[in-house]
């Protein structure tokens, strides 16, 4: 029996992003349900999450939460996980290393105060963005489109996912790859997917 799928965060694109991204890359119909922090659904979603976070994913009567583990399931469900134990170990590396920088930057979504977020903000482009997109860019081959040289996988979709948030909807920064040419290629290479290509023009605008 095939199973029924349904994803749950905010309306945003954030950590689910990559997830609905690799739904769409499998052609597998999900709901994708989208919630703001007033609606009562909010709360029983997180009463319903396992860890009391979003995103959650419903699979039959099955709940699961994490992003992370999330996206390695849908991802593996499209074809666009690695082979290999060696393949394996080279996404989770590039992606605990992604997600070092998210974690450091958390400090400037978690800020109250405009300006100092501006402060902040402006911290992090400057100083430790370029020293983790240095780390990542050196990860990548200049002689293929993604880590794994000619397969997309679901590392190189969550990269993309979050360049394209920091770059071009939240802070209108369209130069971060400037002067990274692998990570340029892999960032282009992901939205060249034609199941990618189309979720990018059909989705919903959002403004995070």
């Amino acid at each position: 029996m095939a199973h029924t799928y349904e994803l749950i965060y905010f309306h945003s694109r954030g950590y689910a992003e990559p997830i609905r991204i690799l739904f769409h890359v499998a052609g597998i119909e999900f709901t994708d349900t989208r919630l703001t922090r007033q609606d009562k659904e909010f709360g029983e979603a997180l009463k319903l999450s396992p860890g009391n976070c979003l995103p959650v994913l419903r699979m039959g009567n099955e709940v699961f939460c994490q992003s992370l583990a999330i996206t390695r399931f849908v991802g593996k469900l499209a074809g666009c996980d690695a082979d290999t134990a060696h393949g394996k170990l080279k996404l989770d590396m590039f992606t605990e290393t992604l997600y070092d920088l998210i974690n450091k930057y958390d400090q400037v979504v978690t800020e109250q105060d405009t300006i100092k977020k501006e402060e902040l903000k402006k911290k992090a482009y400057e100083t430790y963005f370029p020293q983790y997109l240095t780390r990542l860019e050196g990860m990548l081959s200049p002689a293929h489109p993604f880590l794994l040289r000619e397969k997309m996988t679901w590392a190189d979709v969550v990269v993309m996912s979050f360049l394209e948030l920091k770059q071009t909807v939240q802070y209108g920064r369209v130069d971060l790859l400037e002067n990274f040419p692998n990570l340029k290629r892999q960032y282009d290479g992901v939205r060249q997917n034609e199941a990618v290509k189309k979720w990018l023009t059909e989705r919903p605008n959002t403004s995070k």
